[in-house]
């Protein structure tokens, strides 16, 4: 399963996910968003803004419980915000609860980062370029994926995850442990799983799952002691994951003055210094680079009641707990954290201009001037949604304007040419709008109907009614004051624009036609009724003649006169 996926039927066309994505990794198919996993730098922004919760992160703690079922020597490796994570309770609470679900041994990521922090410095010995930190795996991935050209600048050094997860299991070669990090990254899933690395770190957990698995294994943290063993001593590495905590942790110059290291946090940001890379590494030595703007702190799956200031105090104020770090505690040799970076560059076809003209007229942009570039498609210009049509990854109809457009073209047509009578009142009963045919079934040709208030015009009962209960009504009205018109009118709530919509269907010349056949039958009826009396008259003088013959005349006139009322004749 891929480490980030979308739930289809929750997307509903909204393009947010493509609007964030600082990558655009976002593929369009049949109105749906779809991740795509070789464009993706993992920086969790899609999941963080989608309204409908449509972006799902793989779950891994199954594997972890695995584990632990099997009996196996697993360690939890903490990511040094897990101070700001877990706020409400203290550090040493945490560990011991970690001990309870079956981790043998709970230790800090920080151990590893001081030791990454220095093969930094050592790096900067070594040479005299400037060396971009590798410490963020979303930054890495978005130099290697989309600046391979830079890749050179990247520190060929693993993060302090890797380093710990080697530490470890150096550490406690003899128990062949598997190492389990947690942390607020998404990135780290992926990080893991890079072929350089594969499988150094066995699983990747965040913040969110461990929380959610404490909470089914219905474990109150408030309820284990303060203190814990397997608590570092580690010092400055602990700050580590805010702004500069990289160069602090590495004991470079982080003075506002300095002109050898500088701190870039936010992916727009690392993208601007990127592009222009070339001049701005004038003069540098370190350039530390974090995806999330402030560190690691404002990590996506670091949910936290404490603002990005409270949390930077509060880890800040637990770095500053420890002691130096020794480097190591029982190893003797360190193993290398050293790794290789190769790049991995994403293909991105580009359209000649008369391809891309054809695409952007596909959506009505036929002149420049057609091109809004009001980025409702998630794209900043109409020219960068025809490139993302051209490499599969957009949608033509993604163009929110002139789906609009159209859809209002074609519902004023239909308003327009229907023969029913059609009018829109606001919920104050004030008319908004009514249509051509509404005005010649009530001859107001000339007359100034749009604002007047609906009681001006006709009798607003019904529309009051469906305004209070906001279901459909219809009812047949007779208006004698507009030409003895009768209609059927039927009344609708529009919610989403909070209007009153009434259809009037005209139906006077129906009501004249059975007029006209009630006065045929009533003429009928008469006429059948004066032969009956004169033959009856007759058949008195003449009955002696006639016999059975008037009793016959007289039925068959009577069934006659039953067929002309409607009513239903026995043989």
């Amino acid at each position: 399963m891929s480490i980030l996926s979308t739930i289809k039927t929750s997307c509903r066309d909204c393009y947010k996910c493509v609007r964030h994505c600082p990558v655009k990794a976002i593929r369009f198919s049949m109105g749906h968003a779809e991740i795509i996993d070789e464009r993706c730098i993992k920086d969790g922004r899609c999941v963080l803004v989608c309204p409908q919760d449509a972006k799902v992160i793989r779950n891994d703690t199954g594997v972890v419980k695995n584990f632990l079922e099997n009996k196996e020597f697993v360690i939890a490796s903490l990511a040094p915000s897990f101070v700001a994570a877990f706020s409400d309770i203290m550090p040493g609470q945490l560990f011991n609860a970690l001990k309870s679900l079956g981790f043998a041994v709970v230790r800090e990521t920080a151990e590893a980062a001081e030791l990454v922090a220095l093969e930094h410095a050592q790096l900067v010995k070594e040479g005299n370029k400037a060396i971009i930190t590798s410490s963020c795996p979303t930054i890495n991935a978005f130099i290697y994926k989309y600046y391979p050209q830079h890749i050179s600048s990247l520190a060929p050094v693993v993060s302090p995850m890797v380093a710990h997860a080697r530490l470890l299991k150096k550490e406690f070669e003899d128990q062949h442990p598997r190492v389990v990090f947690v942390g607020p990254c998404i990135a780290k899933k992926a990080e893991r799983e890079e072929s350089e690395i594969i499988d150094e770190v066995d699983v990747a957990l965040t913040f969110d799952e461990l929380k959610e698995w404490l909470t089914q294994a219905n474990i109150d943290l408030k309820q284990f002691p303060f203190e814990s063993e397997d608590l570092s001593s580690v010092q400055w590495a602990r700050a580590f994951p805010v702004e500069g905590g990289l160069l602090k942790t590495g004991d470079f110059d982080t003075g506002i003055l300095s002109q050898e290291s500088v701190v870039i946090t936010g992916i727009e940001r690392c993208q601007r210094f990127l592009d222009n890379f070339e001049k701005e590494k004038e003069g540098l030595k370190m350039v530390e680079m974090m995806s999330c703007e402030g560190g690691c702190i404002d990590g996506p799956l670091l949910k936290s009641p404490l603002s990005l200031y409270q949390r930077r105090k509060k880890i800040i104020e637990f770095s500053q707990q420890g002691t130096n770090f020794d480097g190591a505690r029982k190893i003797l040799e360190l193993p290398s954290l050293r790794r290789e970076f190769n790049p991995h560059p994403i293909p991105q076809p580009q359209p000649s201009e008369e391809e891309l003209r054809k695409i952007l007229t596909l959506t009505g942009k036929f002149t420049p001037q057609d091109e809004l570039n009001c980025g409702a498609c998630g794209y900043d210009t109409c020219r960068e949604k025809a490139i993302a049509v051209y490499q599969g990854l957009a949608e033509a109809e993604m163009c929110i304007p002139n789906m609009r457009a159209r859809a209002e073209s074609f519902s004023s047509f239909l308003i327009a040419v229907t023969p029913n009578g059609i009018i829109l009142v606001d919920e104050n009963l004030r008319i908004v709008d009514m249509n051509p045919a509404l005005r010649q079934i009530f001859d107001l040709k000339g007359r100034l109907m749009v604002g007047k208030m609906l009681d001006e015009f006709i009798d607003p009962s019904i529309f009051i009614e469906v305004l209070r209960t906001k279901k459909a009504n219809s009812q047949e009205i007779h208006y004698p004051q507009y030409n003895n018109v009768y209609v059927k009118l039927s009344v609708f709530y529009l919610e989403k624009s909070g209007l009153l919509m009434g259809v009037f269907v005209d139906l006077t010349k129906q009501k004249d036609q059975e007029q006209m056949m009630e006065e045929i039958r009533g003429k009928t009826l008469e006429k059948a009724q004066q032969v009956i009396t004169n033959q009856m008259l007759v058949a008195q003088e003449i009955a002696s003649l006639l016999g059975e013959t008037t009793a016959e005349t007289k039925s068959l006139l009577s069934k006659l006169m039953k067929i002309l009322r409607g009513e239903n004749v026995e043989e």
